[in-house]
C-alpha cells in the first residue's frame, strides 16, 4: 500500500487550525508553511493554485469529517434533540478552551463569498452535507420531506449563528439559547406530525456528544 503523504496532511491540518482561529485573509502562506514545517515546493506540488486550493481542501476534509461523525450519532437511535444538545455542548467546550476557536468552516466560508469561488463551493458542500445528515434522520423519523429539509436548515443556521455570537460576546450564552430554541423547534414539530424518534421532553438531559 502507498505510504500516506505526510506533507499534504501536515499542510491541511496546520491550515485548518490557522484558518479557524485567524480567518482566511489573515493567514499567510508562509505562516502555514512554518507551522506545518513544509517547504513551499511541496505545497505547490499538492496545491498548484496555492492558498485557495489548500483552503478548499481544508473545508472538504473537515466538513466531511464532521458529517461522518454527525451521521454516526444520528444513526445511533438517540433522539435528535439530544444529539443537537451534544453538538452544541462540544461547541461550547471548544470555545471555553480557546476563545479563538469556533466553527472550523465558518471563518473561511464567510470570507470566501468575496475571496474565492472555489472555497465558497467547498463551504456550501460542507454545510449542505450537515444539513442533509439531519434531514435524513428527520425523514427516517417520519417527517415530511420539505419540513425535514427546512427544519434541518434552520438548526444548522441557528447553531452557526449562535457560535458566532458566543465568540463575539466571549461566553456561551448564545449557544445555550440556541440549545433551547433547537430543542423547542424539533420537539414541537415532532409532536405535530406524530414522530416519536426525534422527540423528547424539553427538560430532558443532553445524552450525546456529536
Amino acid at each position: 500500500m502507498p505510504r500516506p503523504d505526510r506533507s499534504r496532511a501536515a499542510l491541511v491540518d496546520s491550515a485548518a487550525v490557522l484558518f479557524r482561529r485567524q480567518g482566511y485573509a489573515a493567514t499567510g502562506v508562509n505562516q502555514i508553511l512554518d507551522t506545518a514545517d513544509v517547504k513551499a515546493g511541496s505545497m505547490y506540488h499538492h496545491f498548484p493554485n496555492g492558498k485557495q486550493e489548500l483552503a478548499a481542501a481544508v473545508v472538504d476534509s473537515v466538513g466531511a469529517g464532521i458529517e461522518r461523525r454527525l451521521r454516526e450519532f444520528l444513526d445511533s437511535g438517540l433522539p435528535v434533540t439530544d444529539i443537537v444538545d451534544g453538538w452544541i455542548d462540544l461547541m461550547a467546550s471548544g470555545l471555553s478552551s480557546d476563545q479563538r476557536d469556533g466553527c472550523p468552516i465558518e471563518p473561511i466560508a464567510t470570507e470566501s463569498v468575496n475571496a474565492s469561488q472555489q472555497v465558497r463551493d467547498a463551504s456550501a458542500r460542507a454545510f449542505g452535507g450537515w444539513r442533509q445528515a439531519v434531514t435524513d434522520r428527520l425523514r427516517a423519523d417520519g417527517w415530511p420531506e420539505h419540513e425535514a429539509e427546512q427544519t434541518a436548515l434552520a438548526v444548522i443556521a441557528l447553531l452557526e449563528g449562535a457560535l458566532i455570537l458566543s465568540r463575539i460576546f466571549g461566553n456561551a450564552d448564545a449557544l445555550n439559547a440556541a440549545k433551547t430554541a433547537a430543542r423547542t423547534l424539533l420537539s414541537s414539530a415532532s409532536r405535530a406530525h406524530g414522530s416519536g424518534g426525534g422527540s423528547t421532553s424539553p427538560d430532558g438531559d443532553a445524552g450525546a456528544h456529536a
